[in-house]
């Protein structure tokens, strides 16, 4: 029963961690965070750091051994620890965390407010 715990922990971690990198490789190209919420991040970062703590409390029962899976827990973590550092190094740039919506050039809604202007 216990090797389908963990078969099942480390999947739940590789699904959870496929995304990370593609976030934090888009950030880096575009050096913009919009749609990105740091109150979400920082509680992805406190779920997973709780499951780290939770692998060693586990592994300081007697007769427990630490899982090898506390390395995908710690992988994880790392990485939404770096899509924070990026949000906060590009906030900037995306209107205070990218709550700002940016119209393009030749967009309709630009036309629209030119017409209305010159009317």
């Amino acid at each position: 029963m216990d090797q389908y715990a963990v078969f099942f922990d480390a999947v739940m971690m590789l699904c959870f961690g496929a995304a990370w990198p593609v976030a934090i490789v888009k950030t880096l190209r575009t050096k913009r965070v919009v749609g990105k919420s740091v109150i979400f991040l920082f509680l992805v970062t406190t779920g997973y750091i709780s499951g780290i703590v939770y692998k060693f409390l586990q592994a300081s029962t007697p007769g427990g051994t630490l899982s090898w899976v506390v390395i995908l827990y710690s992988l994880n973590a790392t990485m939404v620890s770096i899509e924070i550092f990026l949000w906060f190094r590009y906030r900037d740039r995306s209107g205070q965390g990218g709550d700002a919506v940016q119209l393009e050039v030749d967009s309709p809604a630009v036309e629209a407010r030119r017409r209305q202007k010159a009317d």
